[in-house]
């Protein structure tokens, strides 16, 4: 015989499936998402292009690696280090061949993913891939300018 009490647990066990099984699903969606719009892991490494021969200014080889290794090491990665000429960077980053790309801009930065440096009579850029990294890549350069790293790594 069916009793309001068994009525009572069979709806609850369901109430209780569903909400199991939409949880499941939100989460697997949310992993999706982070894979396609994640920090690169690749190799547990940053990959950054560096753009050696921007034709509106030049910068320390030595200033710009140092700020990304202490970039990548505040995202708990590796720096992988791939040097570039102007011409073929941008069209390099298109691709997904690097995670970030820094240079020396022209007028305006290339997109709003763009995270521009005040350094000396120059400015540096660096550009994310995505916006979770250009994100992170903005709260670590502030962290690095408030704690003065930043200072230290321009004066070597």
């Amino acid at each position: 015989m069916i009793t309001k009490s068994k009525i009572i647990v069979v709806a609850l066990l369901f109430v209780v499936t569903v909400f199991f099984i939409q949880s499941v699903v939100e989460e697997r969606a949310e992993r999706r998402r982070m894979i396609a719009d994640r920090i690169t892991m690749r190799y547990g490494a940053l990959m950054a292009g560096i753009a050696v021969d921007s034709p509106y200014g030049v910068t320390s080889l030595e200033f710009t690696m140092a700020v990304t290794a202490e970039i990548a090491s505040r995202l708990g990665l590796r720096p992988a280090f791939f040097h570039s000429s102007w011409d073929n960077i941008f069209a390099e980053f298109e691709t997904g061949i690097y995670d970030i790309i820094i240079y020396v801009p022209p007028a305006a930065p290339y997109n709003a993913l763009s995270v521009m440096i005040p350094l000396r009579d120059s400015l540096i850029t660096i550009t994310a891939s995505n916006e979770r990294l250009a994100e992170a890549v903005s709260r670590v350069l502030s962290d690095m300018f408030d704690d003065g790293t930043m200072q230290r790594i321009s004066k070597k």
